[in-house]
């Protein structure tokens, strides 16, 4: 049980020569766009029309 008896060493970021400025810029911040509610299709055809119709079949 020596780990609980040692002491444990401080060491600072300066003391390792760590430079700890921050190096990023916030260069704009803007809300994301509104989303578009989904629409439910009662069948198999109404699926395949508006995904065509979306470009995505």
């Amino acid at each position: 049980m020596k780990a609980k008896k040692k002491p444990i060493e401080k060491i600072s970021a300066k003391d390792l020569g760590v430079d700890l400025t921050p190096r990023l810029e916030t260069v704009k911040v803007t809300e994301p766009p509104k989303r578009v509610g989904g629409a439910k299709v009662g069948n198999v055809d109404e699926l395949v029309a508006k995904m065509k119709a979306a470009g995505v079949a």
